[in-house]
């Protein structure tokens, strides 16, 4: 999304049509969330609010959960991972080989 563009790298991540805004402190926050709003409705752009969480220091995001001491890969991916079938045929086996690679 070009409109946040200001803001990748200094206190937003932007995926297709998902946002993720982190700061250090709950007053950065707001005023990360104020800067992002603004921006969103001078393009008459609209936020999913079931998409939204605020003021969180856990979120799930692309397969990654973020939280105050670090990242680690979403248990439900590795579950996915360890749970996967016994490949069938090279399709399968290059399927696997992908999201594997992905997460080590």
């Amino acid at each position: 999304m070009q409109v946040l563009r200001p803001f990748i790298g200094i206190f937003a991540v932007v995926y297709f049509d998902d946002i993720l805004i982190y700061s250090r402190t709950r007053e950065d926050h707001l005023d990360h969330l104020r800067q992002i709003f603004q921006v969103l409705r001078a393009k008459s752009l609209f936020a999913n609010p079931k998409k939204c969480a605020f003021l969180t220091d856990r979120v799930v995001f692309l397969g990654f959960v973020f939280f105050p001491d670090g990242v680690s890969a979403d248990p439900e991916k590795v579950r996915a991972i360890s749970e996967w079938p016994e490949p069938q045929n090279i399709h399968d086996v290059c399927s696997f080989h992908g999201l594997a690679t992905f997460y080590r």
